[in-house]
This record gives structure tokens, sequence and C-alpha cells, in this order.
């Protein structure tokens, strides 16, 4: 699936202009909510904001299930935090 430029802080994405200069095969969810593992084009795994995975379908793949201990660790004052990643 192609992929658009993004930028993820953990808590928020952006979108940026144009596409990354690779493909990706969704592999697994993380414990970050809407962030996948992807295998990508260019041999890489990357985590990725299935907001930046042009035609991303939840409906195909594994519902997304967050873990209470992942919750509690990833978890301030009510809000995950994640891991940054970018295109």
């Amino acid at each position: 699936m192609k992929v658009l430029k993004f930028t993820y802080n953990g808590i928020t994405g952006k979108l940026g202009p144009g596409a990354a200069d690779y493909e990706a095969e969704f592999l697994k969810w993380t414990d970050d909510p809407g962030i996948g593992v992807f295998s990508c084009s260019d041999g890489k795994e990357r985590k990725i904001p299935t907001c930046a995975v042009v035609g991303f379908n939840d409906d195909d793949f594994p519902k997304q299930e967050l873990s209470k201990e992942a919750l509690r660790q990833r978890s301030v004052f009510g809000i995950i935090l994640g891991e940054p990643c970018h295109s």
C-alpha cells in the first residue's frame, strides 16, 4: 500500500505533502492506538499510523486490542503516549 509522508510525535500525527518512497504491508498492531508495524518495500519494518496508509481499511485486518497492562504503562493523565515515528 502507498504511504503518505507523515510525522507522529507519540500523541498526534500530521500528514505532509506527497508520498513516501516505499510501499508498506501490514504485519501487526502496536500498543499505540491506530499505529501498526508494516513491512516496507525498502526492506525496513516501520511503525506507521494507519491514517498515512492509502486505502487502509480496518475491516480487512484483525481488530486492534490494547492490553490493560499496556494502557496502564503508557497512559499519563488518561492520554496514551506512543513512540514518535516518521516516514
